[in-house]
């Protein structure tokens, strides 16, 4: 479930796209990546049945705003404002401490809190979180992939392209944050980019989001159809609130 797909300071301000990161709901496990701005609005919104407090683990992948303005606002929902133990953080070092967005007094009542580190695993239910390799972005910054049954979905998050993500995030299904149109000095993903990854990993269906303005401008939908022509491999541009299943990914042509 996207509980956003936007991204950039401009988006965000003016939420042309919501930004409220990424739910997965698999095997009865709920894993939320990356909330940033109205992410527990949108939660609300979109999934109305689903209560907050259920949520098995909580990751960042990096400290920046859009990724991680309503951590803090989960953390509180699932400690009871500090009257019980709970809660499952995973996040890198620097989201921490005095330059960090975690608030101290939350740490004390979280149940459990993870240090993300290059080739960090961790088990959640039946699946396994692997955070390969650190990104080339201002703060560090991990990618995502994810391990059950036979599958993999990789979630490859802010960076610069470097040829080692094509090996690292091989996966059935990979979701790119392409916030920009043409490469730029910005250390974040471009179209060439994406369609450089996708070709290389072949993945059963790719799916892009975390648009910035140009991307908006070009019509993601646009993109993905062009992407998919470059790559010869289903490209799907997500939306807000949309709920994608596993089985419903792996049949599309």
């Amino acid at each position: 479930m996207f509980l956003g797909t936007g991204g950039a300071r401009y988006v965000i301000a003016k939420q042309m796209r919501a930004t409220g990161g990424i739910l997965f709901r698999i095997h009865g496990k709920n894993i939320l990546v990356d909330p940033g701005p109205e992410s527990l609005l949108r939660l609300l919104t979109y999934v109305p049945e689903f209560n907050p407090e259920k949520l098995d683990s909580i990751v960042l992948t990096h400290k920046h705003i859009d990724h991680s303005a309503d951590i803090n606002v989960y953390l509180d929902i699932l400690t009871r404002g500090g009257f019980k133990q709970g809660g499952h953080l995973i996040a890198p070092a620097d989201a921490f401490g005095e330059d960090g967005v975690i608030f101290k007094y939350l740490m004390q009542y979280l149940e459990k809190i993870e240090i993300i580190k290059p080739k960090f695993e961790v088990k959640i239910g039946d699946m396994i979180l692997v955070f390969p390799k650190r990104h080339i972005h201002p703060v560090e910054t991990y990618g995502l992939k994810i391990r059950v049954d036979d599958l993999s979905i990789s979630y490859i998050s802010d960076t610069k392209f470097f040829p080692e993500l094509i090996n690292t995030y091989k996966a059935d299904i990979v979701i790119l944050n392409l916030l920009r149109l043409e490469p730029s000095e910005i250390e974040h993903l471009s179209v060439p980019d994406c369609a450089r990854i996708i070709s290389g990993i072949k993945p059963k269906v790719a799916i892009i989001t975390h648009f910035g303005m140009t991307m908006l401008r070009a019509g993601p939908w646009n993109i993905a159809r062009r992407l998919k022509q470059e790559t010869d491999v289903t490209v799907l541009a997500a939306e807000d609130g949309k709920h994608y299943t596993i089985d419903k990914l792996l049949s599309y042509k």
